[in-house]
């Protein structure tokens, strides 16, 4: 079921045409576009994937603000089952939109872990998002909660 999601996720993203998801504004997706502040929240029940699993399954919630120039910041908590509640972890890094509305966002953590997404922006105030790291899936939304309303 898990793995179902992040394929639809995928599937969603590549099949929909860029420009009519994003074009809230008139014009195609940039990095410039979804300059701003927003809410993260990964899907409940994302897995890590190890085999076996050193630790259970992953969720997080957390902001991201986002620059003009595609500069990432953030913090998030993260509970890992079986294991901890992790509160305030900062992170940094940066993200690319394409014409399309795709794009990859890229950060460290302050744990100094470094992790990769593939991004999907639906319009000026959502984006989802995937991790590309084959040992911790995890799917999330995005909702803009600041910026990007200037003309």
């Amino acid at each position: 079921m898990k793995t179902w999601m992040t394929v639809m996720v995928l599937i969603v993203g590549l099949a929909l045409p860029g420009p009519a998801l994003a074009d809230d504004e008139g014009g195609p997706c940039s990095t410039r576009k979804i300059a701003g502040r927003w809410l993260f929240a990964t899907e409940v029940g994302q897995i890590n994937s190890v085999d076996p699993p050193l630790v259970g399954d992953i969720t997080a919630i957390g902001t991201v603000n986002i620059d003009r120039d595609g500069n990432v910041s953030g913090e998030f908590d993260a509970t890992v089952a079986e294991l901890a509640f992790i509160p305030n972890v900062p992170y940094w890094g940066s993200v690319t939109v394409d014409p399309d509305c795709t794009g990859t966002l890229t950060f460290e953590t302050g744990a100094g872990s470094v992790r990769t997404d593939s991004i999907v922006v639906l319009s000026n105030k959502e984006y989802w998002g995937m991790s590309q790291d084959p040992f911790n899936l995890w799917t999330y939304r995005a909702r803009r909660i600041a910026g990007g309303q200037r003309r």
